[in-house]
């Protein structure tokens, strides 16, 4: 089943990839979300509000172990219905520049900063 959802990521991603650019190097967002609607079979589409996408934003930055930092104006969440996954597509200025697909769990943790983990445990066990 692991096996299945990796091929199934690489090949939506690299689908993304091969989508049109309105200039050099940028991919429309508009038409990455339209991709991702169309590939996704049951999903909830939130954009994310200031508050919830600095606090993301913050957090992930926090988090990260890449030098580089999320630096985005938008953030949309495509929550799976049929699986316990869920994928986060940002854009700066309207381009598609980030993308990663966590957990719930790890999701509200990035979003409060993991405090609602804190001296919880582990929250789902394997």
């Amino acid at each position: 089943m692991r096996i299945v959802t990796i091929f199934f990521l690489a090949y939506f991603f690299s689908f993304l990839g091969l989508s049109k650019k309105i200039n050099d190097g940028c991919q429309n967002y508009e038409l990455k979300l339209a991709e991702a609607r169309t590939f996704f079979k049951t999903y909830k589409e939130i954009d994310l509000n200031l508050t919830m996408r600095s606090s993301f934003i913050k957090n992930y930055n926090n988090f990260s172990n890449d030098n580089k930092k999320l630096n985005v104006d938008r953030l949309t969440l495509f929550i799976l219905l049929d699986k316990t996954e869920w994928f986060v597509l940002g854009a700066k200025e309207e381009c598609f520049t980030f993308w990663i697909n966590l957990e719930p769990d790890r999701f509200i943790e990035l979003i409060d900063g993991s405090s609602l983990a804190e001296g919880q445990g582990i929250w789902r066990e394997d």
